[in-house]
């Protein structure tokens, strides 16, 4: 028998909840986000929240589950398909940068957690974290077995990627208040002058051809 499908009603207010939410924990936090505001904010009552959700938790991981499975899959079909190394890592950093900047909330929340420690994520939502550095480090091993990169420490070659874009994107704020107190530009980046300069810097951190010719 086929379960039923939701309700377009029960649907479009669960996905309120879940922006709503998401908004919140972005400018909030955990610990400093309520439910009462989430409700407020969603237009609806608190308990319809706890009707799809079973606690502040629930609706905090189910937002981190969604975002990083959306990515992790995404980065999972580039590594499948029967492309070389470096372009593999081109599309890599390609769709790190595009989901990032599509999910504005993603970035200040990876960002909390960081600083808390990850205490407000369980298993599942781990996991997902790792599936992203297993991608990634997957594909530059499998450039360093046929003899596209050299050999490189996996973790530092990973966060050499995806620091700079964090730290870039999650440093706009800051750098629009320095322009605007102290008259300093530090000039922004579009998407495209983005991916193109992080994939710059992987192809001259891993190249085995560059390696080469420094070492002769």
């Amino acid at each position: 028998m086929t379960p039923a499908k939701p309700r377009p009603a029960a649907a479009t207010t669960r996905s309120r909840i879940l922006a709503t939410a998401a908004d919140e924990f972005a400018a909030r936090g955990f610990a400093a986000t309520s439910v009462d505001r989430i409700a407020r904010r969603a237009r609806v009552n608190k308990a319809m929240i706890y009707y799809y959700f079973s606690s502040k938790r629930e609706l905090y991981t189910t937002i981190v589950r969604d975002r990083y499975t959306a990515i992790t899959q995404q980065l999972q079909a580039i590594a499948a398909e029967p492309l070389p190394p470096d372009r593999k890592l081109d599309r890599l950093i390609e769709t790190l940068v595009t989901s990032i900047d599509k999910a504005h909330q993603f970035l200040p929340i990876f960002l909390r957690e960081i600083a808390d420690g990850g205490v407000h994520l369980g298993s599942d939502e781990l996991a997902l974290i790792a599936g992203i550095f297993a991608t990634v480090s997957g594909v530059i091993s499998e450039g360093t077995r046929t003899g596209v990169f050299r050999a490189v420490h996996p973790a530092l070659a990973h966060f050499t990627i995806i620091a700079p874009l964090l730290m870039f994107r999650a440093t706009a704020p800051v750098r629009a208040r320095i322009k605007a107190v102290r008259r300093v530009e530090i000039p922004e980046a579009d998407a495209s002058t983005l991916i193109a300069h992080l994939q710059m810097v992987a192809h001259r951190v891993l190249s085995a051809a560059d390696a080469e010719r420094a070492e002769g």
